[in-house]
């Protein structure tokens, strides 16, 4: 939840009590029934472009950061042109300004910016490159041919995970898919897959070591990412959509990896993650343990 969202929520409260207190006194003052009508219709044009915004807030995850601070910055324009239209309403309602057209002119700007964010939201996601979602169905074979690929390559490397009876299968895939396991697409293809497991992981319960965060966290397993698309970076972009999604839940981040795998230590400390000691996985894997805390918005 973003510093915007809750001071609207604030201001949402005040003016409820504002409209409250202007009935009561409106056969002291006088009110036209022109301006308590349209301040119930901005009341409920904010109801429904609050009800846009906690979607927006929902899949902020999906979204890139440079795309979320610009809608953030769109919603505080619109969110102070609809604070100065009721302002100036209440005020007019009690001492009568009476100034002519200074509110059609308003509202025509608060219109026009709603159109124009609207436009810009869904021609933005319409056209994000990049997508971050919860794997469906239809991605089994994909995942599954990543995770054989990332099998491959650790045994090209001398590594001992993910071989023997732990080659990934459909199985693996089968006991997340829809409950835990995301992917991150490049123009409709996946790049990068990880499973993300909020609450405790028992596995992490006991640890030769110390965690550096606390509950509640998230644990990222079975980070991996497409041969063919290693080399632009879609990894550190998969774990930056990770971290995202951290944020919004307001959870810290944990991982692990086998002690030979120096490549993924390397990059999981070149993704801001401190070494926290071992872990044993299902009682027998003996794993090095990472955590980041993260910086919620």
């Amino acid at each position: 939840m973003n510093s915007f969202y809750k001071n609207k929520s604030i201001t949402d409260y005040v003016k409820l009590i504002i409209l409250v207190i202007m009935f009561l006194l409106s056969f002291v003052f006088k009110a036209s029934t022109g301006n308590y009508i349209l301040l119930i219709v901005l009341l409920l044009i904010e109801y429904a472009f609050k009800i846009g915004f906690n979607y927006i807030n929902s899949i902020s995850y999906t979204i890139s950061n440079k795309f979320y601070k610009n809608i953030l910055k769109m919603l505080n324009i619109i969110n102070f042109e609809f604070d100065f239209l009721f302002v100036y309403l209440f005020f007019d309602s009690i001492f009568e300004f009476n100034i002519k057209y200074l509110v059609g002119i308003i509202f025509s700007i608060l219109v026009m910016s709603i159109i124009f964010f609207s436009f810009f939201v869904s021609l933005n996601l319409k056209y994000e490159v990049l997508t971050f979602r919860m794997a469906n169905e239809l991605d089994r074979e994909s995942i599954l041919n990543i995770y054989l690929e990332g099998a491959n390559a650790l045994k090209e490397d001398g590594v001992d995970q993910w071989q023997g009876q732990y080659v990934p299968s459909f199985k693996d895939v089968d006991e997340h898919l829809g409950v835990d396991l995301y992917v991150l697409e490049y123009h409709k293809r996946i790049v990068s897959t990880a499973c993300l497991v909020e609450g405790i992981d028992e596995d992490y319960e006991n640890i030769n070591g110390k965690w550096n965060t606390s509950l509640p966290y998230i644990s990222i397993h079975k980070v991996a990412t497409s041969n063919e698309y290693k080399k632009q970076s879609f990894g550190r972009k998969m774990m930056s959509y990770i971290e995202n999604f951290a944020k919004r839940k307001r959870m810290d981040l944990r991982i692990d990896t086998h002690k030979d795998n120096k490549k993924m230590r390397n990059f999981i400390i070149s993704c801001g993650y401190k070494y926290t000691g071992e872990v044993i996985l299902q009682g027998e894997l003996e794993r090095l343990a990472y955590d980041k805390k993260v910086v919620y918005v």
